[in-house]
């Protein structure tokens, strides 16, 4: 509710020009002027700004004779004060007015024109009185005078020594002469006045009498509780109350307090009739009035226990509730400042700030305070220090913001948080609330926009599934008061914004002023007499537009109702006005209706209608008189009219009109209903619903949610109390048809608490959360001379879910049906799993952590409760990863066997649930279990393209330790509430020999020896493993040297384990090659660190191979969802792929780049090609590399290469052969590094797809050459008839994509051809195909070592690391043939060799063919 902000700031009080110590501070009833005393003087100071008035210091006799100051009161007319000494005499000064009403500064602009004011900014335009200070009498009584209170407008009631109190009036003082003792109105001698105790169960009964020194030490009255609050010498505290307002002996009597017995201050609570008692023990009780008794009872106590050593922090010293009754400042004697709500909520504690790591706070305390005194509407606390007598300043001045609803109760219908200031507004608005979103899917930064299709999205890690979270947040908007207008009317009173958040009113010391946060703009009144001429009072509120306020004319002298529309000027002549018949205390809105509360007690209902944007009508509907309900009109905290009653209203049903009042009286919630054969609320029919409330919301505004039509108190340490209505099952409903309860014995509602961790000033009904403020500290400097020494406090805006509290106590009072219907209303939460995980967690730390035996354990209906909704399984181990292992145990007997729901979890394949629940069966199950799961869930997610989770999944493997497979876990699922598992300390005292415990329980029949247990836990093929290797590794005989038996475990190493991971790797690779799914193979390998080069060269000769070349064609096109390459006929989607894909300047060449040549221009001239980079990261777009440029050849050098271009540039191209590239960007690129890595591999049959799937007739010509180069006759004549099946599917099919592409590749079908001959004629000499080989080895080698650094990129692995490029003779034909080139030059290079090798030979003459076949085409 009060929240301190900035610095404690340091101010001085005493003379002018001098240093001295403050002994006490008091502030007057308006708290616009304050008192402060010395030793020696009286100072008058006002409030804002904080400069002196008046001041007054006392003679040197007059300190020998009466003493020093010691405390000060004033008048409440503000005329006098009266000073207490330290000798116990009274001192009476006189505060007069200057009649002339000038003020006491005077602002003179300088001569100088560059020194003149020329800003508002810099004139002070509040009139600040001008006072003279004068003493009027000392008062000496014929005892010591030990505390005086003010108890009315003329009374003082003093306390003596001799035990007895005096009642004076101030003219008295007035009249009296020095040193003259004063006839007292009333003479109370406590001695003689009965005291009681109040009893619990038997009534009350006498109690000893005072003792002979005994005095009142401190005493405070209040007119709401009739009596005073008394502490004695003795420590005794006490509640003194009259029978009538003359204090009499004869009619007065006490209660003794119960359970003090070490009181040390005391302080009243007027509005809530509270009394609060500080004590030695550092613990303050507070005490509420009983209306039957008149005696006390008890309401809370408060104790601070975080960060504080018990007894650490002494004696409570000082007890100060603020202006409106809404927080209890306390402070102890070794230090510190702690705030608390009314009913006991903590709101703030400076034993929590940081102050660095120099201060210990146990030592000394820098803030320890003799005295608190609260300034102008509670926004400045003014502190005085316990310091040396020689240091000066010691006033410490903290500056507060509070919540509207401390003067503004209204305000509880609006989803914002509303601070206000004394000069400024904080709003957190309740609908800006900031979202951390978590998901499961990236897309690259690439140019491609809100086109980028969802297959170029790459898989991340998934977050916890709670969607958006609620964070806390420290970002406030701040809206500082227009000079204009706080230059007069400083502070601010009142503050209320509109549901919607756009508009801001305010409300001080007259007058009004309202914001819009759309325009940003403030709007005062252009007539500023019209601001002055009335007060606000009661409080603001917002309705359609309109400003609704209860004011009082100063021009008129009349209490009113004023209503200003927010669109116009502030005007009197926008504005709608209502004569009341006395000051409004308080209002509300309810929907069109308007409730108010005046100062006599009667409570008014009026309609308003809104004639137009701005006009407004308001008619009285009916009044109420609640004077019988309350002791004061002053006593009603807050009050509004609803719709709410004892009846359940089932759907349907709502109505506009109000049908109850509910009001709060001192903290109890009395609820006035109407009655059945009248249309007013009758106040006999008031019902009592809760006490100890500090405010209420209504939740009224709900449509479909199963809360609604609740009432929400909150009660300080008691907690959240919510009136809920207790819905039927929904057959029931239908069935009565709304008319009755079948089961009219059941209650219609119940009362639900719960506690809450922040002090809630906003709650969001639909989103079932709290919002609340708290407190933060920061340290700008360690010096102590400084400033800033003292920490600085922020506000930090929370948080909290409250749905798992309401579920758990529906649940426990087997409600549960209710409970489902609120469940299934907040299932489309995004954090509604987190609540269920909530609700889990605090039943199972409660009951685990119980060491009382619990026979009505509530975790089994939890369970089933959880167990209705989807979430259940992934609910159940996020409780469990969050709680300690210990608990586990009682959590799983309950929820059923970690394995069973990693089973559920695979059957209703939730992967990432059941990857947590490996997690548990580590800790729970020998290694060999979680591995064998593990396993299971690494197969699933492979299948599944799981990509991250099969990564963390090998990792998770990879993890485990070999040496663990066989070795059984300590912790067994057990219910420790019935078989708790042995203690460790304990077994280790324990004999294990048998003899020992056949002493005991006599001869034990069977016996097993701990290695039997253990391996009997195994499973049955690991015993026999486990025992087959025992007997080859250890003898039989041989055991240890201490007798003890040992466990013999198989050999077991990390190869291994890598070794399975990589069968189930290649494995699934297989699959995926065999399916043709090569692109989740690249992800795979982007993912998984798999060796994608080094297992394809294995598999070239198997699973790589291709049968049915068009058919694996067709599945790429299925698995890319590209368009048919042999679509049926007519139309295709080929013209339109043409269309949308063709470059404005059309493409010259049918040819794309593989990323392992240059491109030969006709010229002979090598244009540098874009390479892809060989590694895939999750968060970075694909990048092109460059390679080196070729060097150039001559255009005279003839190979297939450039043969193969220059044939290519001489074919016609057709319309639907000038595609340039039909693919997407992102695919080609991903496809061209695949291409690569088949390639480099020597999968020749799907490097041959993919170049044609990528139209790279580059690619395929060096594809060919390679086949070529192997000499192999059955990968040409697979190759061959692979270009040929390709060839026939797309000449049949006339809209196929590749119809330009597959003819510019009958010239290598013809090559293939013309080479297969070739080698048939010389098939038949073995010798002669043994030397072509050890020759075709050694051209090969030499063209590695010529070309490899031109042409062949070093390759990387996947996510970044190196690959390992094995340069065997079994890849040496992976690179460029260079031989037949070196075939041309020969002749021309000297010292060349004459005569050419076989092989040359054959060469020679599949190029001479190539020529042939080249002119034939």
């Amino acid at each position: 509710m009060y929240f301190p902000v900035g610095w404690p700031k340091r101010v001085s009080l005493a003379l002018p020009g001098e240093s001295a110590n403050i002994r006490h501070i008091c502030c007057d009833a308006v708290k616009i002027l304050v008192a402060a005393v010395g030793d020696d003087f009286l100072g008058i100071w006002y409030a804002n700004p904080l400069i002196p008035i008046a001041y007054f210091r006392r003679t040197e006799e007059s300190l020998k004779q009466y003493g020093t100051n010691h405390l000060i009161v004033w008048k409440p007319d503000s005329r006098q004060l009266a000073l207490l000494t330290s000798e116990g005499a009274l001192l009476l000064y006189q505060l007069d007015f200057d009649a002339n009403g000038s003020g006491i500064l005077m602002q003179v602009d300088p001569p100088a024109a560059s020194l003149k004011r020329d800003s508002a900014e810099l004139f002070i335009k509040e009139n600040i009185p001008r006072l003279s200070l004068r003493e009027l009498c000392s008062v000496t009584l014929g005892s010591v005078i030990t505390t005086v209170c003010c108890i009315s407008l003329s009374e003082l009631l003093l306390a003596t020594q001799s035990c007895e109190l005096l009642r004076l009036q101030w003219t008295q003082l007035e009249l009296a002469e020095n040193e003259q003792e004063l006839p007292a109105l009333a003479s109370i001698k406590l001695r003689d006045i009965p005291f009681y105790v109040q009893q619990q169960q038997a009534p009350s009964k006498n109690f000893p009498p005072l003792g002979s020194d005994s005095f009142v030490a401190s005493l405070e009255y209040s007119p709401f509780i009739g009596g005073c609050a008394a502490v004695f010498s003795d420590r005794r505290a006490a509640f003194l109350i009259a029978n009538h307002l003359k204090f009499e002996t004869d009619h007065m009597h006490g209660f003794w307090v119960q359970d003090v017995e070490d009181a040390s201050v005391c302080s009243v609570n007027h509005k809530f009739r509270l009394l609060a008692y500080g004590q030695e023990s550092s613990a303050v009780n507070v005490y509420a009035i009983d209306d039957a008794t008149g005696g006390l009872e008890f309401s809370h106590r408060l104790t601070l226990t975080e960060n504080v050593l018990p007894g650490s922090l002494g004696a409570v010293n000082e007890l100060k509730w603020s202006p409106d009754g809404c927080v209890l400042a306390v402070s102890w004697a070794n230090g510190g400042l702690s705030l608390w709500s009314t009913f006991g909520a903590l709101l703030m504690s400076t034993l929590s700030w940081d102050f660095g790591l120099n201060v210990d706070l146990l030592k000394q305390n820098p803030l320890k305070m003799r005295r608190l005194e609260w300034s102008t509407e509670g926004y400045q606390l003014f502190m005085l220090m316990k310091e040396a007598e020689s240091q000066a300043n010691n006033v410490l001045q903290l500056q507060f913001v509070k919540s509207a609803l401390s003067m503004n109760p209204c305000m509880t219908a609006n989803p914002h948080i509303l601070l206000q200031g004394d000069d400024c507004l904080y709003i957190n608005q309740g609908n800006n609330l900031e979202e951390t979103y978590g998901g499961n899917k990236f897309t690259f930064p690439s140019s491609g926009g809100a086109d980028q299709p969802e297959e170029d999205c790459l898989e991340l890690k998934q977050s916890l599934n709670t969607g958006s979270i609620l964070t806390e947040s420290k970002y406030w908007t701040l809206l500082q008061l227009p000079l204009n207008y706080a230059s007069t009317n400083w502070p601010i009173r009142y503050a209320a914004i509109d549901k919607e958040g756009l508009h801001v009113a305010v409300a001080g010391r007259t007058g009004l002023a309202h914001y819009s946060l759309m325009t940003r703009k403030w709007k005062l009144f252009g007539n500023e007499s019209q601001e002055k001429d009335f007060v606000v009072s009661g409080g603001l509120v917002w309705w359609h537009g309109f400003i609704v306020m209860g004011c009082y004319s100063l021009l008129d002298r009349t209490d009113e109702l004023r209503c200003y529309p927010a669109e116009c000027k502030l005007d009197n002549q926008f504005g709608h006005k209502l004569q009341v018949r006395a000051p409004v205390i308080s209002l509300n809105v309810f929907r069109n209706q308007l409730i108010v509360l005046t100062a006599d007690g009667i409570v008014s209902l009026f309609h308003m209608s809104k004639k137009s944007a701005y006009a407004i009508d308001i008619e009285c509907a009916y009044e109420l008189d609640v004077k019988s309900i309350c002791i004061h009109p002053a006593c009603i905290v807050s009050l509004t009219v609803t719709n709410l009653k004892n009846e359940l209203k089932l759907q349907g049903q709502q109505q506009d009109q109000a049908e109850t009042i509910i009001v709060n009286v001192c903290g109890r919630i009395l609820m006035i209903q109407r009655d059945a054969n009248e249309n007013v609320p009758n106040t006999l029919l008031a019902t009592c619903l809760a006490s100890c409330v500090e405010c209420f919301w209504l939740s009224h505004t709900l449509e479909r949610c199963a809360m609604r039509d609740c009432l929400w108190l909150y009660s300080g340490a008691h907690g959240m109390r919510v009136w809920l209505p207790i819905l039927p099952p929904g057959r029931e409903r239908r069935e009565q048809g709304g008319a009755q309860r079948l089961h009219s014995f059941m209650s219609k509602r119940i009362m639900l608490s719960f506690p809450l961790k922040v002090y809630p000033l906003v709650i969001l009904f639909d989103n079932v959360i709290v919002l609340g403020v708290e407190n933060e500290s920061t340290l700008y400097t360690n010096e102590s001379s400084s400033h800033f020494s003292l920490p600085f406090a922020l506000m930090e805006r929370k948080s909290q879910i409250y749905l798992h509290k309401v579920l758990r106590q529906l649940i426990k009072r087997n409600l549960g049906y209710s409970a489902w219907e609120i469940a299934q209303s907040c299932r489309a939460l995004p954090y509604f799993p987190h609540a269920l995980e909530l609700l889990l967690h605090e039943v199972l730390e409660e009951e685990a952590t119980s060491k009382q035996p619990i026979p009505d354990a509530q975790l089994p209906s939890i369970l089933d409760f959880i167990r209705e909704f989807p979430v259940y399984l992934e609910t159940i181990v996020q409780c469990a990863r969050k709680t300690e292992i210990a608990l586990w145990p009682y959590l799983f007997s309950m929820a059923g066997k970690p394995k069973d729901l990693f089973q559920l979890c695979l059957q209703s394949e939730q992967l990432d649930t059941a990857a947590s629940y490996l997690i548990i069966l580590q800790n729970l199950e020998p290694s060999v279990v979680s591995k064998q799961y593990a396993t299971m869930l690494l197969d699933i997610a492979l299948q599944q393209r799981k990509w991250e989770l099969a990564k963390d999944l090998i990792r998770f493997l990879k993890a485990i330790d070999p040496n663990e497979i066989d070795s059984p876990r300590s912790s067994m699922v057990v219910n420790v509430k019935i078989a708790p598992p042995p203690q460790v300390n304990t077994q280790q005292q324990v004999n294990q020999n048998a003899d020992a415990f056949n002493m005991v329980l006599g001869p034990i029949a069977r016996e097993r020896s701990f290695s039997t247990t253990v391996t009997s836990n195994l499973p049955k093929d690991k015993q026999a493993a486990g025992s087959g290797g025992g007997m080859a590794a250890t003898p039989i005989g041989e055991t240890s040297s201490s007798g003890a038996p040992s466990v013999v475990r198989r050999r077991s190493t990390k190869h291994r384990e890598t070794f399975c991971i990589d069968l189930i790797l290649q494995r699934h690779a297989r699959q995926l090659l065999q399916n043709h799914k090569l692109m989740d193979l690249g992800y795979m390998c982007a993912y998984l660190d798999f060796h994608l080069v080094t297992w394809l060269s294995q598999e070239a000769e198997r699973t790589a191979k291709l049968d049915d070349f068009a058919g694996a064609l067709q599945a790429l096109h299925e698995e890319l969802q590209l368009p048919s390459p042999f679509p049926a006929s007519g139309k295709d989607d080929f013209a339109q792929l043409r269309a949308t894909h063709r470059q404005a300047g059309g493409g010259s060449s049918q040819t794309s780049e593989s990323g392992y040549f240059s491109l030969a221009t006709p010229n002979g001239a090598a244009t540098q090609s874009p390479q892809l980079q060989p590694s895939i990261k999750e968060e970075e777009e694909l990048q092109h590399s460059s390679l080196p440029i070729l060097k150039a050849r001559s255009s005279s050098q003839l190979s297939f290469d450039n043969f193969r271009y220059r044939r290519l540039y001489s074919l016609p191209a057709s319309e639907d052969d000038l595609l340039s590239d039909p693919l997407p960007e992102k695919l080609s690129i991903k496809l061209r590094y695949l291409l690569q890595l088949f390639i480099e591999a020597n999968c020749t049959d799907y490097a041959l797809v993919l170049s044609i799937l990528l139209q790279d007739a580059a690619s395929i010509s060096r594809i060919v050459n390679v086949i070529i180069r192997s000499e192999s006759v059955n990968s040409c004549k697979r190759t061959e008839a692979a270009l040929k099946q390709l060839s026939q599917w797309t000449f049949e099919h006339n809209g196929s994509l590749y119809r330009g592409f597959v003819m510019t590749l009958q010239p290598h079908i013809y090559l293939l051809e013309q080479y297969i001959q070739s080698l048939g004629d010389v098939s038949n000499s073995s010798t002669h195909d043994a030397s072509i080989s050890n020759d075709l080895t050694a051209d090969s080698a030499d063209a590695l070592d010529n070309d490899e650094g031109d042409f062949v990129p070093k390759l990387q692995q996947v996510n970044g690391n190196q690959w390992k490029t094995d340069l065997m003779p079994a890849h040496q034909r992976l690179t460029r043939h260079a031989s037949l080139e070196s075939n041309g030059n020969a002749g021309q290079t000297p010292g060349g060799s004459a005569q050419s090798t076989p092989t040359q030979q054959r060469l020679h003459r599949q190029n001479s063919r190539e020529r042939e076949g080249c002119r034939l085409m």
